[in-house]
């Protein structure tokens, strides 16, 4: 198999994160496997917002504590390989098509020519056969949507199940009310789970957090933000986030030594308030596409630029919820440039009335290439430039450093 086939097989489309009718194959596919996803001890996240910086952040403390690990994430944001990490960096092409060509063998035998098994079902057993043929020491394992019928949930009781921020998001799948997406995302506590931390403070999302760990008899913390050190990642809600990530390594491994917990503070992550400086421009990206994540952007970028205003460059794919994202940016914002997204785009004219409407002066500029390049010739004062919304406008931020 070559990469471009392994990655073909794994970005075949065929259902999406959450996919109960092919659930019974999947399930199947792990028995003709060998059951890998029951193998290694396992740190299990869940959450709206978040989730990728705190298994970053366990990932490091991991590493630092001197064991291996392996970890499950998405989205990618630059490269596919980006999902399944090895000790911190994207698996090897080799590991990965070796990975994804035993799976392939596996799915296509048991489709008996009708693809069935998920796109996700199949990223997912890529990363349970990758974890097992390289032998680390935990993983830790990104929920895809929800928690309760997520295809990462087919694993045993985790050392930890970890819950992170929750808001409004996917609210066609796991319900209308923060309530109903609680419950989902505490779907990954079982009996015998080693300790629960949940870094939402919504007492609403507590309680329900509370009651599903008392259900399956398992011990819950809610611990209180990272003080008195520096993050790597900007913004309070990274505090609360390492806060997560050091109160499920504690439970594990014990008092943690400065170098664990420095580990934890120094992390950064691709698509997460990534900076560059282009023509003496500061560009920053962040993948925040929801209204609870575009709050903690607010934070990063006042944390980064101080009262200084940014000039936005924003898009929305599906049905995300532009006036409710703008909604929270208003206040570090001086200038908007609303483009589409290259997958999914939204009409960008909506976003623009809602920003107009707030007195921002706005420009559409649907192609992102072209609103960026707008962007750096606009005649402001502006300390600096946003590009977020989607994850989809990486590709585009990614350009600037060939273009530059």
């Amino acid at each position: 198999m070559t990469l471009a086939a392994a990655i073909t097989f794994v970005e075949r489309t065929s259902g999406g994160a959450v996919d109960k009718a092919s659930r019974g194959l999947f399930r199947h596919a792990l028995e003709c496997l060998g059951n890998p996803q029951a193998k290694i001890p396992t740190f299990h996240v869940a959450g709206t917002n978040g989730k990728g910086a705190v298994s970053m952040m366990l990932t490091n403390g991991i590493l630092a504590s001197g064991h291996t690990v392996g970890t499950y994430m998405s989205p990618f944001v630059y490269d596919v390989r980006e999902r399944w990490l090895i000790n911190g960096k994207p698996v090897s092409v080799n590991d990965f098509v070796l990975a994804t060509d035993r799976v392939m063998r596996v799915v296509l035998d048991i489709e008996q020519g009708k693809p069935s098994v998920s796109t996700f079902e199949i990223k997912t057993l890529v990363a349970f056969v990758l974890f097992d043929i390289l032998d680390v020491d935990y993983v830790v394992l990104e929920v895809g949507i929800g928690g309760l019928l997520d295809a990462t949930n087919v694993i045993p009781a985790p050392v930890t199940a970890i819950i992170t921020s929750i808001g409004f998001d996917h609210v066609d799948l796991l319900g209308p009310t923060i309530e109903d997406i609680a419950f989902q995302k505490a779907g990954i506590i079982k009996p015998d789970t080693g300790l629960v931390v949940c870094g939402d403070g919504n007492p609403s999302v507590r309680t329900v957090v509370q009651k599903c760990a008392s259900d399956s008899k398992v011990p819950v913390v809610f611990p209180s933000p990272v003080t008195g050190k520096s993050l790597a990642l900007p913004g309070d809600h990274q505090r609360m986030n390492a806060a997560v990530a050091i109160a499920a390594l504690e439970h594990n491994f014990g008092s943690l030594s400065e170098n664990i917990t420095d580990a934890v503070v120094a992390t950064t992550l691709p698509g997460r308030f990534e900076i560059k400086v282009v023509n003496g421009r500061t560009v920053i990206f962040d993948g925040a596409h929801n209204q609870a994540a575009a709050k903690g952007l607010a934070s990063a970028i006042s944390e980064r630029c101080g009262p200084e205003k940014v000039v936005l460059i924003v898009a929305h794919s599906g049905n995300h919820d532009s006036s409710g994202f703008g909604k929270e940016l208003l206040a570090v914002t001086q200038h908007v440039i609303v483009t589409c997204t290259p997958f999914r785009p939204q009409e960008p004219a909506a976003a623009a009335a809602f920003y107009e409407s707030m007195d921002k002066s706005v420009a559409i500029v649907p192609d992102p290439d072209d609103a960026i390049r707008h962007a750096l010739e606009l005649d402001n004062k502006a300390i600096a430039i946003v590009i977020c919304g989607s994850f989809y406008l990486a590709s585009s931020f990614k350009k600037l450093e060939q273009d530059n």
